[in-house]
């Protein structure tokens, strides 16, 4: 808006410049009147404001397709993330935790331990509370009395056994 202002302005000035000089009391036939000056000064001043609007609206197409680029953008985004990227990690996850949890049950059972506490600790822990489970049985495997190699020990798991 400032710069076409300032354009008209200095074009108002060069062609008054242009103009020769009224000398008092000779009459120059060419020269413009006040009003034919005044009147190029309102059409520049009109040329100046539709230039002027016609830059807003451009401005505001500008804006407005911006936007509906923006929109666009985060309709795709949205859909991609939500086309089931996710969902499928998350059910992987969750098969990875129901087989763990099954093999620790399982071993329980073999080992004939009956702390049921560990099955809801690996189905919520996954992979970690399975390696925690592995880590509390080869310590307990450790402490229980080994088997001697004449079979004394044999009697000791007939016992367990029957119990």
């Amino acid at each position: 808006m400032k710069h076409n202002a300032c354009m008209a302005v200095l074009a108002v000035m060069f062609f008054a410049a242009a103009l020769p000089a009224a000398e008092p009391g000779g009459g120059d036939e060419n020269a413009p009147t006040p009003e034919q000056l005044a009147q190029y000064e309102r059409g520049l001043e009109l040329k100046a404001r539709e230039a002027e609007l016609e830059h807003k609206q451009s401005l505001r197409e500008l804006e407005l397709e911006e936007r509906r680029i923006d929109i666009e953008r985060q309709r795709r985004g949205a859909s991609t993330r939500h086309n089931g990227g996710g969902g499928a990690v998350l059910l992987f996850i969750l098969v990875v935790n129901i087989l763990v949890t099954v093999w620790v049950y399982k071993d329980m059972r073999e080992q004939k331990i009956g702390r049921a506490l560990w099955v809801p600790i690996v189905l919520m822990a996954g992979i970690l509370g399975a390696i925690l489970y592995a880590i509390v049985r080869v310590a307990d495997t450790r402490s229980k009395p080994t088997e001697s190699a004449d079979g004394a020990g044999d009697d000791d798991n007939v016992r367990r056994r029957r119990k």
